[in-house]
């Protein structure tokens, strides 16, 4: 129904948020919802009628003090203020428990809100100023359930949009517009926007928000607050979607079909007996933007891959510990040992390796060439050297790409953090080992998720890029070197000179020569 340019009244509905259930026992009805439980005695029926009202239907506030009143058969003044405080003390309780509804009075409302938070109460007011305004920059609308909903990272409220001419009023609100201009637009009444726009924005939906929120993106704080339990109502965590839907993923990738190059093997023993220790491993760690005037060798590639992501094992499934799949255990951790990264390798200048790129076959340690086309290597490799500042390309170029199944099979809402997450710990355990072994490593921010995909063959939402990483001989100018050098405005703390001691220290261990005397 249209509204005509009469004022008609509007009126909140109440209705307690489906997720949530009553049970009876001990004497006590009580509501248990996603914020706790709230439990009134069974004696007390005027209470009992409300919550039993609530769990039903949509009924207005003014309508709950007559079911109370009338409940209680109050007749003396003072019995009525008694009952009325006990229901708005309950209503109070049980607040962010309720779905609150907006809209013409005598009909369904128009606009619905969720409170995804349990300590921030929405309270409505009409909008009274005569400002323009406009939904927030960060505000998304999207289909949840078979209804739109506006909801944003930074709002603790998410608004369902139950009626064409709020939606339209939504979408109206792309551009700030005044009072006027939208009940003009939409052939609405003004009373009707104000009680729609500050429905809006006691939902924190429009654009008077939190100036800190400029430093955001819309697509970053929206991941971030439902990646993470305490601002979100969906299904979160180990819920295992899809248990019952179709098999996981197999723990270990099969290998592509194509040439195949068995890469060589470190040795335990010799590694126990060389290794520099992990204080002057941690302390040296720096990224290196440049690599020597000799390559890379194939031996060195094969080692470095294989201290950091072979698999060394799989394990399960074991059901008696929540776990209906097969684990992997690789050099570093994973979520629910998902074992979801993959490693890809470009390479440019490996001796013995060629120019091409290939994944690499975890459970073989061998090399699978999956591209050796020219324009798709020299893009891969061109996107790394400009993602550091235009240095020069690496020798080769790691790619870390996620088996996104392995993880959304399992958990809910936060899979995709959680390969970040194991990007991060995979960069670290690269950064060490080619630390301990006299590379030149560096993380990069960024990397080409479109063109990798095509490089390496894949579908883009299956398995696609997360991290990329170069790696490349030692250039003599960063071997041993002080990490701070050449850094302007540089102020030390925290015993600063471990990092300067440490490179010294391992730059002579590596060269087989006596460790330089410290400077006095």
């Amino acid at each position: 129904m249209t509204l005509t340019q009469s004022t008609r009244p509007y009126e909140r509905l109440l209705r307690l948020d489906p997720s949530s259930r009553l049970t009876s026992g001990g004497g006590q009805l009580a509501l248990w919802s996603r914020f706790g439980r709230v439990a009134v005695g069974e004696r007390d029926r005027p209470m009992v009628a409300v919550l039993q009202a609530l769990a039903t239907t949509e009924v207005t506030p003014t309508d709950l003090e007559r079911l109370a009143l009338a409940t209680a058969g109050a007749t003396a003044t003072d019995d009525e203020i008694a009952v009325l405080a006990r229901l708005h003390w309950l209503l109070d309780r049980i607040g962010n428990a309720l779905e609150q509804q907006i809209g013409p009075a005598g009909e369904p409302g128009w606009l619905r809100v969720t409170a995804l938070t349990g300590d921030l109460r929405f309270t409505h007011r009409p909008y009274t100023g005569n400002a323009a305004v406009a939904l927030s920059r960060l505000a998304l609308l999207r289909r949840r359930d078979g209804r739109m909903v506006v909801e944003s990272g930074l709002a603790p409220f998410r608004v369902g949009v139950l009626h064409e001419q709020a939606l339209a009023l939504v979408g109206a609100l792309a551009e700030p517009r005044t009072v006027a201009d939208l009940a003009a637009r939409l052939g609405l009444d003004e009373t009707a926007i104000r009680h729609l726009v500050g429905f809006l924005a006691a939902a924190q939906l429009t654009d008077a928000v939190d100036p800190a929120a400029d430093q955001w993106d819309p697509h970053e704080l929206y991941f971030h607050s439902r990646s993470r339990c305490g601002r979100t109502d969906e299904s979160f965590g180990a819920t295992f979607p899809f248990v019952d839907v179709r098999p996981p993923l197999p723990p270990v990738k099969p290998a592509p079909a194509g040439p195949a190059v068995v890469l060589p093997r470190p040795d335990f023993d010799a590694l126990r007996a060389t290794d520099p220790p992990l204080v002057l491993v941690q302390e040296a760690r720096r990224s290196v933007r440049g690599f020597g005037v000799e390559p890379m060798t194939l031996a060195q590639l094969g080692e470095f891959l294989y201290r950091v992501g072979r698999v060394r094992s799989v394990y399960g499934p074991d059901h008696d510990n929540r776990m209906p799949y097969e684990g992997v255990d690789r050099p570093y951790p994973t979520g629910g040992a998902s074992g979801d990264l993959e490693i890809y390798v470009t390479a440019h200048r490996v001796a013995g390796l060629p120019r091409a790129a290939y994944h690499y076959d975890a459970w073989e340690h061998r090399l699978v060439q999956v591209c050796d086309d020219p324009t798709l290597i020299q893009g891969l490799l061109a996107g790394a050297a400009q993602a550091t500042g235009g240095t020069p390309t690496p020798d080769a170029l790691i790619t870390f790409t996620s088996r996104f199944g392995r993880l959304t099979w399992k958990y809910d809402a936060m899979g995709y953090a959680a390969t970040l997450k194991h990007v991060g710990v995979a960069y670290q355990t690269a950064y060490l080992v080619a630390t301990a072994m006299g590379l030149a490593p560096c993380g990069l921010g960024s990397g080409d998720a479109h063109l990798s995909a095509r490089a390496f063959g894949l579908d883009w939402q299956v398995e696609s890029s997360v991290g990329e990483f170069m790696l490349g001989s030692l250039p003599r100018w960063a071997d041993g070197t002080d990490p701070h050098q050449g850094r302007t405005n540089w102020r030390g703390a925290n015993d600063p000179d471990w990092a300067r001691r440490a490179g010294r220290l391992l730059s002579a261990a590596r060269h087989d020569r006596a460790v330089p005397e410290e400077p006095s």
